[in-house]
């Protein structure tokens, strides 16, 4: 199947999906976690271009819980994307007051918008603080292209180091060689298309640019415990 095909289709999952607010809101956290703004801001405007569910009589309450809700959300994407609690938190309390003092729904519309920049800027500088430069170049590059195929070369085109002082690097900063890593965030990513999505397991080893459906089997079981069809099967019932 053509790839172009496969993100044409993933470009309008969220009008197929089984629970569309539930499936875009784990899309949303999974960019946050790994740190893409560009693609968690639309994923976003997707969101906030359907009805947001009443959560108080008064519209500007209810868009004021309704962001408190996204701000916890928020907040555990960036613990589990390694931010210290303790900043995460600080920073979730100074947002929750700032939401309560709004008293414009536009205004406070644009205030979920400075949140996911704010902590996805948080996830990024932890990032910079973990890893040496050309390291963390690598992983934004991967996550930004998670459906792509990505070689060794290209990441040492990108950050103009030698492959093999890169691969030596990464193993040594991160604890998995460069392969592992990829895979790892392939399988990881490709978990919502399995619980949330009708795409067949072909298709959605095609979209993560895997050879064949076998060698997506084999690596997911090996991160996984498990095949994406059991995975599947257990998530569904």
């Amino acid at each position: 199947m053509p790839n172009s095909f496969l993100f044409k289709k993933m470009e309008n999952l969220h009008c197929d999906y089984r629970h569309p607010s539930y499936y875009l809101e784990r899309k949303l956290i999974n960019e946050i976690k790994r740190g893409v703004e560009k693609q968690a801001l639309e994923t976003l405007d997707i969101i906030n271009s359907t009805e947001r569910a009443t959560l108080a009589d008064n519209p500007l309450r209810s868009l004021k819980n309704s962001l408190i809700a996204s701000c916890a959300l928020f907040s555990r994407a960036a613990v589990e994307a390694n931010v210290h609690p303790e900043d995460v938190f600080s920073q979730s309390d100074v947002f929750i007051l700032e939401i309560e003092k709004f008293n414009n729904i536009k205004e406070l519309q644009s205030f979920e918008y400075h949140m996911v920049r704010t902590f996805i800027k948080m996830i990024n500088q932890e990032r910079i603080r973990s890893y040496s430069l050309p390291i963390t170049r690598m992983i934004n590059y991967i996550h930004e292209h998670i459906t792509e195929k990505i070689s060794l070369n290209q990441l040492a085109q990108l950050t103009q180091k030698s492959a093999a002082y890169l691969s030596a690097e990464f193993k040594n900063e991160v604890g998995l060689n460069v392969t592992e890593y990829i895979q790892l965030k392939k399988i990881e990513t490709s978990k919502d298309f399995l619980e949330l999505t009708n795409m067949s397991i072909h298709e959605i080893a095609m979209l993560f640019n895997f050879c064949n459906t076998a060698y997506y089997a084999s690596v997911f079981k090996k991160h996984m415990g498990m095949t994406p069809s059991v995975y599947r099967s257990k998530r569904n019932l």
